[in-house]
């Protein structure tokens, strides 16, 4: 361990005390990515995740560069995740810290979507996704689908499409459909999504029984087709009549 290593574990555990002043925070934030100590930085981040504190070290990880892509697909790639564990309804520290690796990355990659780099990355961090994306935890397949938003390509549609009609979870559902809206803004031209993802949007939409998860494949659905059948008021304060409303508009839409 470096001295500016045990320097940032010290200072973690001093702003610790101090219960994260907002200040003195995001000072540390910009001196671990100002850092490079990436090990050091990446340690005191899963210390976070492991200890469920949203203090948003992670948020400076982009200042590493391309070397701090590399890094975290390295630490993935040492991740030894085996198909029983992935099952199970309670998921591993291991299992977790990966995913959360992986959707770090991937966020820093959304971040840099014009970057020659981007595609290449991109290729390699999806079988991560693809595979993290079945684990029996709701939470981290939540995560997961979200994070492939940001970096899957065409040929992943079906398994978006497959995961916003039959996921168990209405939140996995949600955030499905909501990933396919997303690779719109990134890898995939937009008429090709709502070319191949039209029927399924409305089968979706016309099957969902969870007001709020509806609410949001409605949302995600009228982004990507260029409409406006629901407020993001309404969403937000789940207001059954104008979803029920905006259901009714979008599958007069979709159904065409």
């Amino acid at each position: 361990m470096s001295n500016e290593t045990e320097d940032f574990e010290q200072t973690y555990e001093a702003l610790e005390k101090e219960n994260f002043p907002d200040g003195k925070r995001i000072k540390f934030i910009a001196e671990l990515g100002a850092s490079p100590d990436m090990e050091g930085h990446f340690r005191l981040i899963c210390r976070t995740w492991k200890e469920e504190k949203n203090l948003r070290l992670e948020s400076s990880f982009d200042r590493h560069g391309e070397e701090g892509l590399r890094f975290l697909l390295g630490r993935l790639s040492q991740a030894k995740i085996s198909d029983a564990s992935l099952k199970e309804q309670q998921a591993s520290d291991k299992l977790r810290e990966a995913v959360f690796t992986a959707y770090l990355l991937a966020e820093i990659l959304s971040q840099g979507k014009h970057r020659a780099y981007f595609p290449s990355y991109c290729e390699k961090l999806l079988p991560f996704l693809l595979r993290f994306s079945e684990t029996g935890e709701d939470f981290l397949r939540e995560k997961c689908l979200i994070a492939l938003g940001w970096v899957a390509g065409e040929r992943e549609i079906p398994f978006l499409t497959g995961k916003m009609l039959e996921d168990r979870d209405a939140f996995c559902r949600a955030w499905a459909a909501s990933s396919l809206m997303q690779m719109s803004f990134h890898r995939v031209n937009g008429a090709i999504l709502q070319e191949e993802t039209k029927k399924d949007f409305a089968k979706a939409i016309e099957e969902e029984k969870d007001l709020q998860a509806s609410g949001i494949m409605i949302e995600a659905a009228q982004t990507l087709f260029s409409k406006k059948w629901l407020s993001a008021s309404a969403l937000e304060e789940e207001d059954e009549a104008q979803i029920e409303k905006a259901r009714r508009s979008a599958l007069r839409f979709l159904a065409k």
